[in-house]
């Protein structure tokens, strides 16, 4: 499968050059859907950042097309992506966002839809598509909201469509320089792939087993190591 696992969005770190590697077509002709519903309704945070995103969207890209998961039949939800050469899905609460992708049905039509499609994340529309946090790793950064609150949402996993555990908004390239970050490097050895803890300066690009860091002030670790950082 072909990502490019932001901790912010294009707007921030432009990526263009990457997603048409990926995509093999200019960007002028890169048709994406965009997915927003990540962010818990009854919480009503502010959204204004998703407005710089689809303006970048909008001026380097093709057409858009928006999703409304909870809201659209399946059949014409699948008649937008039909459209589309990627994905764009935007933050909020990971395990809120992991519910409507599996409550919609998009989850499980996924797999197949991203053999010659690319998935763009931003921040909880990264995450989901590796490996969740483990329970030690999700209580020491927040408290266990992200996934220990599984019950809440009817969620015991994320997408696992490649080998990488994405935690967004995180100091980047030297945890060892904040106290709360540096709980990354030692409860990476409670997870079974790498943990990428990335600033809103990096992201995470994969390509089949080609997996790599773009941008800057990020870290890799694994097995309770910093494995490639860049400061």
């Amino acid at each position: 499968m072909k990502a490019i696992l932001f901790s912010s969005d294009f707007a921030i770190l432009d990526a263009t050059t990457e997603l048409e590697r990926l995509v093999g077509k200019p960007a002028k002709d890169i048709n994406f859907v965009i997915i927003n519903e990540g962010f818990i309704p009854e919480k009503g945070d502010d959204n204004s950042f998703f407005v710089d995103g689809m303006h970048f969207i909008k001026h380097h890209f093709g057409n858009f097309y928006l999703l409304n998961l909870q809201a659209m039949p399946k059949e014409q939800i699948l008649e937008r992506i039909e459209k589309s050469d990627a994905f764009f899905c935007f933050g909020g609460t990971s395990g809120y966002l992991m519910k409507v992708l599996n409550e919609s049905g998009l989850a499980e039509e996924l797999p197949a839809l991203l053999k010659d499609r690319v998935w763009c994340g931003s921040s909880a529309g990264s995450m989901v598509f590796g490996y969740a946090p483990s329970k030690k790793l999700s209580k020491d950064l927040w408290g266990g909201t992200e996934f220990e609150d599984k019950k809440d949402w009817g969620v015991d996993k994320y997408m696992e469509f490649a080998p990488v555990c994405i935690l967004a908004h995180m100091y980047g390239g030297d945890l060892s320089a904040d106290p709360h970050d540096f709980s990354v490097i030692k409860n990476s050895a409670t997870m079974s792939v790498p943990v990428y803890a990335l600033s809103d300066w990096s992201a995470v690009v994969v390509d089949g087993d080609d997996i790599k860091c773009i941008g800057e002030h990020w870290t890799k670790c694994n097995n309770g190591v910093i494995v490639e950082n860049q400061k």
